[in-house]
């Protein structure tokens, strides 16, 4: 019989992962309501999850039920401090949560988003040599052919006969 555990176990995680890609899924959609219900199937049996309990503290924010969202973004970041803290959420977030608030008054923040440089290994960076960024050219020979034309401005395409462009292509 002490084989049966492993396998009741597996069917456990297996069945909590597809009820947290349905709840997604229907997130994402904006049937909050059914990913609600897939969220809640996840964490049912003591399942611990930081994806479920972050689509569901995130559903009840939607809801505007701050207190229960306050309680499921908690629950998050005690599971995984580290990927809750990538989320970008301000320090204050959850406690600013429990806050009173008149009817209907949503909590403002001021979110700040700083880029940081991606390093590549220094093995990966000696082996690939670095070519210089084509923009919206799709190869090096597209470029050379067409980098004496002047870039297009904000509003210049508006004055392109379009059809006239096209027809030369096949002309050729």
């Amino acid at each position: 019989m002490s084989s049966s555990l492993p396998i009741r176990r597996l069917l456990i995680s297996l069945k909590a992962r597809y009820h947290l890609w349905c709840g997604k899924r229907a997130y994402r959609s904006g049937d909050i309501a059914d990913a609600g219900v897939h969220g809640r199937k996840v964490i049912q049996g003591n399942f611990e999850s930081y994806d479920a309990y972050l689509l569901l503290g995130k559903i009840h924010y939607r809801l505007e039920d701050y207190r229960v969202a306050a309680e499921y973004f908690r629950r998050a970041q005690h599971v995984d401090q580290g990927r809750f803290l990538l989320e970008g959420f301000p320090d204050d977030f959850i406690a600013s949560l429990h806050a009173e608030r008149p009817a209907g008054g949503r909590p403002e923040y001021n979110i700040v988003i700083r880029s940081t440089a991606m390093r590549e290994p220094k093995a990966r960076a000696r082996a690939q040599p670095v070519e210089a960024p084509l923009g919206d050219f799709s190869s090096r020979d597209e470029w050379l052919e067409h980098r004496d034309r002047p870039t297009l401005r904000a509003g210049e395409w508006a004055d392109v006969d379009w059809d006239a462009e096209a027809r030369k292509f096949f002309e050729q």
